[in-house]
């Protein structure tokens, strides 16, 4: 293990060039570097660099979301001085969104990726679904541009005046953000078939549960 004098300086490296990060993905990062540390451990660091405002926390539910203060006070309280290290990292942000995202990067229709993007964040967060987030998820706007001119039948509900009342809670997402929801009376089961198996690997990847799995399953739980 590590010594902890060391942790405020990865915890800036991992959080640099405007990252953005959930406790359990800065845990997960900091473990690829070989700091093993409890997520208690890691939580208590956090807010104390919180606390010692180098550090912004935002409450992006169901994850607390830390990013460097962007006034250079954060930079300067830190010095990358030991070797450069490689962690893995998914460039993409935050942790929530890079997790979908890396299982949506299986499916091979862009319009049953956001589709499924835009189901799965509502469903987690209990509100539409921001274009920034589906950004977070690799899903760029050319992509979502090429979705709509593409069928004057979209599945996606365009979310305005509906969405504003959310954005004072996340202030991390721009005012000006559209926002989506999907025709919940256009789901059919195959789609849902696959949110599930989506929210299933999700949930496998957290939570060991190797010794309630059958071993003699033969049927795969991601076939998009």
């Amino acid at each position: 293990m590590q010594e902890h004098s060391d942790l405020s300086v990865e915890i800036y490296d991992l959080l640099k060039d405007g990252r953005q990060l959930s406790i359990s993905g800065i845990t997960r990062e900091l473990k690829s570097r070989n700091f093993s540390e409890h997520r208690l451990i890691v939580t208590g660091y956090l807010r104390a660099l919180k606390d010692m405002d180098c550090l912004n926390e935002f409450d992006l539910s169901p994850s607390k979301i830390y990013t460097l203060k962007t006034d250079g006070k954060g930079a300067s309280s830190f010095s990358k001085s030991k070797k450069e290290t490689n962690s893995g990292s998914c460039s993409r942000g935050v942790d929530v969104y890079s997790l979908v995202g890396d299982k949506l990067s299986k499916m091979t229709s862009p319009a049953t990726k956001i589709e499924t993007a835009v189901y799965i964040f509502a469903a987690l967060f209990d509100r539409p679904c921001f274009e920034p987030e589906l950004n977070a998820a690799g899903i760029d706007s050319n992509q979502l541009s090429k979705y709509f001119s593409a069928s004057n039948d979209s599945n996606l509900v365009f979310k305005s005046k509906d969405s504003k009342k959310y954005l004072d809670e996340l202030p991390q997402i721009p005012k000006n953000a559209p926002a989506y929801e999907l025709h919940t009376d256009k789901l059919d089961s195959d789609f849902l078939r696959r949110a599930v198996n989506i929210l299933s690997a999700l949930l496998k990847d957290e939570i060991d549960v190797s010794v309630l799995v059958s071993k003699t399953a033969n049927t795969s739980l991601l076939d998009f």
